[in-house]
């Protein structure tokens, strides 16, 4: 691709950015960006890659590094480079969790690991706290018994090289010992990245290396950092030469149960000397739910930085309500007649309706998911499906299938084939054109071995294994650093076999089955914090209620957040429910406003909500 000069470049596929947001993308000083919902934070990090790519200021071989929160935060911001600035350039572009980020370094260099630290070559990855806290209630009952077990796991969690002063850290270091010396080693993901970090403390020249490889690093989602996150951000990069750039919401800030660190914002500007940046303009939403997002910006979340409605829309454009509701059962029912008019009515797709609840989704909504199925419209809980859809291999695999029993599907062809050529990257125009070649028979044998009418799960089982044997695992190991460790692969190609054999199961139809493992015209169900960086038509929140937000007099700012989130997802409707009586473990219990009345009544004061009975 011909090089752009810095002063001729433009935002790719001619994307409208803000002053301030052109200005970020076009210098390389560190910056914190603070910008609100619908600002545009991932297209802000995807047009300065653009930038730094298309210009060469990035300069090649040179790479850029961008580190999200969520896998598939981090997936679509890569698909946007990509789709940005073409194959060739985002090669330069790597888009990685923090998890993955560690894995990464742990998989290539775990051999650097010092005396006492050494792992197997492979290894489990424990993901459960209660199991490590079963290992420390095998070693000393007493100590666990008479500890907090988040002490206990923070302790366990500590910076390498451990220290053994105390008895609690005489406990956590033989713990350690014998997870690591396990045949597998067990770790768990905080393992994984205090070992990547003393990797790169104890060898100078690995953190060299990955100094000189990455001169730009991007942080997504900043507001949700934890501790040792960042632990492992400045002992990689801090004294380089390399380039910051953080963007984050700190009114977003819902992961601090899970660590997220409360003073990441200033201990970034205080590391890197990082400018403080806003963006104020809000694209997503429609008028009237920018005016009630400032609204509680100011009143609930007592800041100021206040957006500005996108000038497409019109100024009247945007509703919130507050359906009441007599019980839960009338809830769904009536949720679904109204549902059923936005789809057929206003021709709203399923796909971009989304029911979001608390935590507890089985509680809060499996009755209704069974219902809505039962009488016509699709719906499915959404959470096991995110990570399964932005897996590469699975998506690569989905197209394929597609591309097979569904010829006329070119979106499907151009990713396939894509996919493919990325993990080819030593070939030239003629070579590529003979892989083409070569695919489009594959393609056509299995449509020819295969017909859709007399299938089912043996040939399910046969065909990704053939499609993935095309693609060739050394090579798909090769290009995705996630998949190094060819257990983690192995894993994520047998989940989606297991999830489409159970769709082929209810549909008899292979398309149908595709149709329905992504989750084609279906309302996805799912939680707050599974919905953090998606945007629909209309949210319904499910159980604007005391016992949804049960946590809300421990930790109120965090749910006050919380909240901030589920209304910001949406683009032109928000429809918060209330039942007065709602089903629990217990039996049904009523329901009160009580506790959480301080976001009742700034909703009331707002004047964009509308409180409604609906029984």
């Amino acid at each position: 691709m011909k090089r752009v000069k810095p002063e001729d470049w433009q935002p790719a596929d001619d994307m409208t950015l803000e002053r301030t947001a052109m200005n970020i993308a076009r210098r390389s000083n560190n910056k914190l960006v603070v910008a609100g919902p619908g600002a545009g934070k991932t297209e802000l990090l995807a047009q300065k890659a653009c930038f730094l790519l298309q210009t060469n200021t990035c300069r090649f071989p040179y790479k850029i590094l961008a580190i999200s929160f969520k896998r598939d935060a981090a997936h679509n911001l890569k698909e946007r480079v990509r789709d940005r600035c073409g194959d060739d350039l985002s090669k330069r572009f790597e888009s990685l969790t923090f998890d993955s980020f560690a894995k990464q370094i742990l998989d290539r260099f775990k051999q650097a690991l010092p005396e006492g630290y050494k792992i197997s070559d492979d290894y489990d990855v424990e993901l459960s706290d209660r199991k490590i806290l079963d290992n420390y209630r095998f070693e000393d009952e007493n100590y666990l018994n008479s500890t907090d077990p988040e002490v206990v796991l923070k302790l366990h969690a500590a910076t390498l090289p451990h220290s053994a002063r105390t008895k609690a850290e005489r406990i956590r270091n033989k713990i350690w010992k014998e997870m690591l010396s396990s045949s597998p080693s067990q770790l768990s993901f905080k393992m994984i990245m205090r070992l990547a970090e003393l990797i790169i403390k104890t060898n100078p020249k690995i953190k060299k290396y990955l100094q000189q490889t990455y001169h730009y690093v991007f942080l997504d989602e900043f507001q949700d950092t934890t501790d040792i996150q960042y632990d492992l951000f400045k002992t990689c990069f801090l004294g380089s030469g390399s380039h910051f750039t953080a963007v984050g919401d700190d009114k977003q800030r819902i992961m601090i149960w899970a660590g997220a660190q409360n003073t990441v914002f200033e201990d970034f500007m205080d590391d890197t000397g990082a400018a403080r940046v806003a963006l104020s303009t809000n694209f997503r939403c429609a008028p009237r739910l920018v005016t009630l997002l400032n609204h509680l910006t100011e009143h609930l979340l007592e800041k100021t930085d206040f957006a500005t409605p996108s000038d497409k829309w019109q100024p009247d454009q945007g509703e919130c309500s507050i359906w009441l509701f007599e019980n839960a059962e009338k809830e769904t029912q009536i949720l679904f007649r109204e549902v059923k008019e936005w789809i057929t009515t206003e021709g709203i797709n399923a796909r971009d309706i989304c029911i979001l609840v608390k935590q507890q989704l089985t509680m809060y909504a499996g009755n209704l998911i069974e219902y809505f199925n039962r009488n016509g419209i699709k719906a499915r809980d959404e959470n096991k499906y995110q990570d399964m859809l932005t897996q590469e291999v699975s998506v690569f695999i989905i197209n394929v299938l597609y591309l097979i029993y569904d010829p006329q599907n070119t979106n499907a062809k151009k990713d396939a084939f894509d996919f493919l050529s990325n993990i080819h990257t030593e070939l030239e125009d003629q070579q590529l054109l003979k892989l083409e070649f070569a695919f489009t028979k594959f393609v056509k044998t299995l449509r020819k071995d295969y017909p859709n009418q007399f299938f089912g799960g043996d040939e399910i089982e046969t065909m990704i294994a053939a499609i993935v044997d095309f693609a060739g695992k050394d090579r798909i190991r090769a290009h995705f650093t996630h998949y190094k460790n060819i257990g983690v692969l192995n894993k994520a190609i047998d989940d989606l076999e297991k999830e489409l054999l159970h769709c082929y199961d209810v549909t008899n139809d292979i398309v149908d089955a595709l149709d329905m493992l992504i989750g084609k015209d279906t309302i996805p169900v799912m939680t707050i914090h599974k919905s953090k960086g998606l945007e629909y038509h209309t949210v319904v929140f499910i159980g604007l209620e005391d016992g949804a937000f049960w946590s809300y007099e421990k930790q109120p700012d965090e749910d006050k957040c919380t909240f901030f989130v589920a209304l910001s997802r949406a683009k032109e409707r928000v429809v918060f429910t209330f039942s007065e009586v709602r089903p629990s473990k217990f039996g049904p219990r009523e329901q009160s406003m009580h506790t959480i009345r301080q976001i009742v009544e700034e909703l009331e004061k707002s004047g964009v909500v509308e409180i409604v009975e609906k029984n």
